[in-house]
């Protein structure tokens, strides 16, 4: 019998896909469904708006920043 399963696509960078590949192993309930190639991952649908949103601050976090400086120094 065939068992389907309802998720969503993620298209990302091999770096990107490596945080996200990261976040799943340490979650308690993983959310990737089937690692599909290099670029694609195939994860639950319900978790997609959770996963954009730490790939962004973990993004965030370590970019690095240039200060501005004072002109009047």
């Amino acid at each position: 019998m065939v068992k389907a399963v309802k998720g969503t696509i993620l298209k990302c960078d091999p770096a990107v896909k490596q945080v996200i590949l990261s976040m799943n192993n340490s979650e308690r309930e993983p959310f990737i469904i089937e690692d599909l190639d290099e670029t694609h991952l195939f994860v639950d649908t319900a978790h997609v708006e959770r996963i954009k949103r730490r790939v962004e601050q973990l993004l965030e976090e370590n970019t690095y920043k240039i200060e501005q400086l004072d002109p009047k120094q």
